[in-house]
Parts: C-alpha cells; structure tokens; sequence
C-alpha cells in the first residue's frame, strides 16, 4: 500500500462582508487547513489604503470565523484578483486542494466525478486521504458524452476503485457509477446535491481557469454540496 501524504486544504472566505459559518471546518479538523480570509478591492483603489481601513474589521471576521479552532492557519489578503490570491497562497502553502463551502456538517458520503486520467492520480490520492480522516463511503461517477466509448469509461472508474484499494480504502467502502445521459456537468450536479462533498479535479494549467472556466464554475455555483477542488500541480 503506497503512503498517503498529509492533505492540506485551503479554504477561501469572503471577510469584505459578514461570511456565513463554517461548520465543515470541524468536518476537516483531522486534516491541514489554510482558512484564506479575502478581502476584494476594487480595481480603482489601492490595496495598500483598503488594508488600513478594513484590516481590523476583516481580522474580526476572519477570527471569528476559525472560531478558535486551535490547527487552522489564518491568512488574510487585500486582493484585486481574487483568483490570483487563491492561487498564490495554495502554492505558498503547498494546498492539494481549495474547498468551495456549503452547507454541510458532517461527511458520511463522497462524489467524485472522473472526467478522463487527466490529474487522475491526485484526485484519487486526496480521497483516500479523506476517506481516511472521515470514515465515509465514495461513489466514483463518470458520464459518458455521446461520441465517447462507453467502455473507456468502465475502464477508469475500475481502475479508480483498484487505485483506492492499494490505498488502503476497504472495497466495500467505493462503488461506481457509469451513466450515458450525455450532460456531464448537470449529471453531476444533480447527482452530487445527493452526496455531502464532491471531489472535482482541475484540468487547466492555472486555478483560475479551472474554477472559473465555464464548465466546473457551473457546476460548483450550481452545488448545494461543498466541493473539493484538486489542484493539478504537475
């Protein structure tokens, strides 16, 4: 069985405006989390003089929201690129994956869509790792799109569930689904508001295409469930 490396997750947060609470940071305890608390400034304005009148409010807010959890690290940034910030921080705190919240207090039951072997790995590795931390199930979806091979798609989710298994994930633990409907996105989104947590993978070069690119932005923004993002850092 291979190792399972420490997963450290960055979790992004609005402090400009009161942010909503957090429960699925007690869900993550067992794991490294990065709390970003970012505080957008407008194109016109300097950060720097945003920063010196905001900072002790969105320190509050940012305080307020780890809400004493003794192992989260806190980081607060003023920011014109949102993105760009979460894409900094993730590599300076070396982050597998950027959470998108919703609202959820526990995770019993895991989604993770596979698309094609494209970061496959990565993902794979990240939900071991929280299969592990959480104790819950994982169903390993794929769609197959009209002009693919429906047997492709048998052939990675097979090997997705044979990868879990070396990584010590109990076979009784994963199953896998295989749907020809045709619309991937809105498949899994209709499918993942029925798990606690979907596992998505980044196949872009940079973080902001991968989470504001058309498709996985529609399907995160769509999810009423919270959404692991693995980067794809090769």
């Amino acid at each position: 069985m291979p190792p399972i490396d420490e997963l450290t997750i960055l979790v992004p947060v609005d402090v400009s405006d009161e942010p909503p609470a957090l429960d699925i940071l007690d869900v993550l305890s067992p794991l490294e989390v990065v709390l970003l608390g970012y505080f957008p400034v407008p194109d016109q304005a300097e950060p720097a003089l945003i920063k010196d009148e905001y900072e002790a409010e969105a320190e509050a807010r940012l305080v307020d929201v780890a809400g004493g959890r003794p192992d989260l690290t806190e980081v607060l940034v003023f920011t014109h690129d949102r993105e760009a910030t979460i894409d900094r921080v993730a590599d300076q705190y070396d982050c597998d994956a950027v959470l998108a919240p919703g609202a959820v207090t526990e995770i019993e039951r895991v989604l993770v869509p596979i698309r094609g072997d494209v970061n496959l790995e990565r993902i794979i590795s990240v939900t071991a790792r929280l299969l592990e931390a959480t104790g819950a199930t994982v169903t390993l979806f794929h769609s197959v799109t009209e002009d693919a091979d429906e047997s492709y798609g048998e052939f990675l989710l097979r090997g997705a569930t044979d990868r879990l298994e070396e990584f010590g994930v109990d076979e009784e633990r994963v199953s896998w689904e295989l749907s020809a409907e045709g619309d991937p996105s809105q498949e899994i989104v209709d499918l993942g508001n029925e798990f606690d947590i979907v596992v998505l993978g980044e196949s872009e070069p940079s973080l902001r295409e991968r989470i504001i690119g058309d498709v996985l932005s529609h399907v995160v923004d769509d999810l009423e469930s919270p959404a692991l993002i693995v980067r794809d850092t090769e």
